[in-house]
């Protein structure tokens, strides 16, 4: 008996039509700018080969609890940026500033393709860290903050959003690598034993699989 060919396993580097559609995104600062550059394809690339790749490996269980840690790490930054929000401004009441009249001298217009509903929450922190840059940029120009504080807590921001898109590319990774093996492990059994039907759920854990 002929062997089941495996499961195409697509990804976002396939040559394939896909939908999406484009936002643009107004970024006042360099900071933001930067992540946005260096990270959104990333992630959003990750994010969609995730939403796919998944959905192969096993059971809609098992691919909704890996979707699960994805959609608590973006909370968890969320959450952690709001909270530095609100940290700033109560430094600048006692301060007695107010987060007005800042301006950029190159704020940039620039397009999003959004392929998956998570690449628009990644959307949203970069929103997110462009407002809270311009916090910290009103604090070290009325002198509230120190330079090397005002540095180092950018480097630091910034760093935590282009890892979290990195991390969503090693799950991606981790993803497409455990697909093929229980493709082929299906594929070796439908023909070593053609009459027993083969389940996702008898193949080795996505959920151990991508985060180990």
């Amino acid at each position: 008996m002929a062997t089941r060919p495996p499961a195409f396993i697509p990804s976002a580097s396939h040559d394939i039509s896909r939908p999406y559609f484009t936002q643009k995104v107004r970024l006042h600062s360099l900071h933001a700018q930067q992540v946005f550059d260096r990270g959104f394809e990333l992630c959003a690339n990750a994010i969609f080969s995730l939403s796919v790749v998944l959905r192969v490996i096993g059971t809609d269980e098992q691919a909704r609890e890996v979707e699960t840690i994805v959609d608590d790490r973006l909370d968890k930054m969320f959450e952690d940026m709001r909270t530095e929000v609100a940290r700033l401004e109560k430094l600048a009441d006692a301060n007695g500033i107010e987060f007005a009249g800042v301006t950029y001298s190159n704020p940039k217009e620039l397009e999003a393709r959004i392929t998956s509903p998570r690449a628009v929450r990644y959307i949203g922190l970069i929103r997110e860290f462009d407002g809270l840059v311009g916090k910290f940029d009103t604090l070290w120009l009325s002198g509230s903050i120190p330079d090397g504080n005002y540095s180092s807590s950018l480097y630091e921001w910034k760093r935590r959003l282009l890892r979290i898109a990195g991390g969503f590319r090693g799950l991606a990774s981790r993803a497409s690598i455990a697909a093929r093996k229980n493709t082929s492990r299906v594929a070796e059994t439908d023909s070593a034993s053609p009459a027993i039907a083969v389940t996702p759920t008898e193949t080795e854990s996505p959920v151990s699989a991508l985060v180990a």
